[in-house]
């Protein structure tokens, strides 16, 4: 008696061609999402957008009423005034909370999967290794996003319909601070996402490769501390990772205000090169380890 029929059915459906890192990302999100620790940490993300929420709106209201009770204090104290650096003070404090939030969702990204045996099940699939790692990247990528790009949209849409004067014309005066907010995210966001997910990929636990990522970040910043005080030059500062970071966030929205060193003679070109080059460096990390787990 032949036993195909009581196999399992052949697959009738269609190969995705197209798109396939959308399952992977999919997978990614809804795991966060049922995550206590991931809520915590986001609504923690989201206090200084509600804050400066509340100061767009007090600072509006001032303004278009000269009669308002605050309206001379607003008026008078520089950092409750609503102007494009308002989103460079957004992103670059709200830095410390997107590192967590994406420790907390990029360090078992790629480990996890190794862990739990998954790379079988992915690699059995209809996807690729360049699928399965962009699907993990734009995972932590947007997570990172929607602490810094996204609200600091809200916050322009804010401030149009605050005002007595909007024309819709006006949206377009929001364009240019919209495209500086989106590249200081891309330049915090990014670099992050990938050092992570690089780390992941090559630890074998999420502790790890958090505790790693966090040492990493303190030597480096703490070797530069050194040579800054050694040498007597502050721009040694520039070594650091993270006030590279900062640093480039102050060139795209033109801010003067010399908060990292001591001389003005530095390169924002040569910090552009410096922190492409390491996110390079991690990309083909992740590539690497990716492509031996696909071959096996």
């Amino acid at each position: 008696m032949p036993v195909y029929s009581f196999t399992y059915r052949p697959f009738e459906g269609k190969y995705l061609r197209h798109f396939r890192w959308w399952v992977i990302f999919l997978e990614e999100v809804r795991l966060w999402n049922r995550s206590r620790i991931f809520q915590i940490l986001f609504l923690l993300g989201m206090l200084q957008p509600l804050a400066r929420f509340l100061q767009i709106l007090s600072y509006n209201s001032a303004m278009q009423d000269p009669n308002h009770p605050l309206a001379p204090l607003i008026r008078s104290v520089t950092w409750l005034k609503v102007n494009d650096e308002l989103y460079y003070n957004l992103i670059r404090l709200q830095a410390p909370i997107v590192l967590l939030l994406l420790l907390y969702v990029g360090a078992g990204t790629v480990c996890s999967d190794r862990k739990n045996r998954l790379w079988d099940i992915y690699f059995s699939k209809p996807i690729h290794w360049y699928d399965y790692l962009v699907g993990k990247l734009l995972s932590v990528i947007s997570c990172g996003l929607s602490l810094t790009f996204v609200p600091a949209v809200i916050l322009m849409f804010t401030d149009y319909v605050t005002k007595k004067s909007s024309t819709w014309t006006g949206l377009f005066s929001y364009l240019p601070v919209m495209g500086e907010s989106l590249m200081f995210s891309l330049v915090l966001v990014i670099p992050s996402a990938l050092a992570i997910v690089a780390a992941s990929s090559i630890f074998p636990t999420e502790n790890i490769t958090v505790i790693s990522v966090i040492t990493i970040l303190i030597a480096n910043t703490t070797l530069a501390g050194l040579l800054s005080n050694f040498m007597r030059d502050g721009n040694y500062m520039q070594i650091s990772f993270p006030v590279a970071i900062y640093f480039m966030g102050q060139k795209i929205f033109n801010v003067d205000r010399n908060i990292f060193f001591r001389t003005a003679d530095v390169s924002g070109f040569n910090m552009f090169l410096y922190i492409f080059f390491v996110s390079l460096l991690c990309l083909l990390i992740c590539i690497f380890q990716v492509r031996k787990a696909e071959r096996g």
